[in-house]
C-alpha cells in the first residue's frame, strides 16, 4: 500500500506567477529599445531638473544713485553706475566693490588711460557687450557672489 502525501503549499508555491511579474518589471523585457531608451531619457532629464533651476541663485537690484554724478555742476546725474545688481551677496558689497571699480577707472581715466580694471576687492571683471553708446557693462565674480552694473561715461 502506497501512502500519499499531501503536498503542503510553500511560498514558491503558493504564488508561482509573482516571481515572473518582478522578474519582467526588473529586466524590463518586452520592451522595445527605443522604449527603454526613452524612459532612462526622461528618468535624467527629471533628476537634472531641480539641479539646473536651484543653480542659478536670484539677483537683487541694489541702489546706486549716489554713484552718478552730472555733466556740468547742477545738471542731471546722467553719468556713473546704473543698474547694479547682486547674485549670492549683500547690496552694500555690490555698492562698495562698484564704488571702488569706478575710482580706480576714473583716476585712469583722468590720467589719460582708457583703462579697465579687472580686479577690485577680489573680484575678478570682464567687460560684457554694451547696449548704448559711452557705456561699459561691467560683472564681476569672487567665489559664488557675481556683481553687474552699467556704467555710462561722458564724452566731452
Amino acid at each position: 500500500m502506497t501512502l500519499s502525501r499531501k503536498k503542503m503549499p510553500t511560498s514558491d508555491d503558493s504564488f508561482p506567477r509573482a516571481g515572473i511579474i518582478i522578474g519582467r518589471l526588473a529586466s524590463l523585457s518586452g520592451m522595445s529599445p527605443l522604449s527603454k531608451l526613452t524612459i532612462v531619457f526622461v528618468l535624467t532629464a527629471a533628476c537634472l531638473l531641480p539641479a539646473t533651476a536651484a543653480a542659478a541663485p536670484p539677483s537683487r537690484t541694489c541702489r546706486s544713485a549716489d554713484l552718478r554724478y552730472p555733466f556740468q555742476p547742477g545738471g542731471p546725474r546722467t553719468f556713473g553706475v546704473f543698474g547694479l545688481r547682486i547674485a549670492s551677496g549683500s547690496c552694500a558689497t555690490a555698492h562698495r566693490v562698484a564704488q571702488a571699480w569706478m575710482r580706480r577707472f576714473e583716476a585712469a581715466f583722468r590720467a589719460g588711460h582708457l583703462i579697465m580694471p579687472r580686479s577690485v576687492d577680489g573680484f575678478s571683471f570682464t567687460t560684457l557687450p554694451a547696449h548704448e553708446a559711452q557705456e561699459f557693462r561691467e560683472r564681476g565674480r569672487m567665489g559664488t557672489s557675481t556683481i553687474w552694473f552699467e556704467y555710462r561715461i561722458p564724452n566731452g
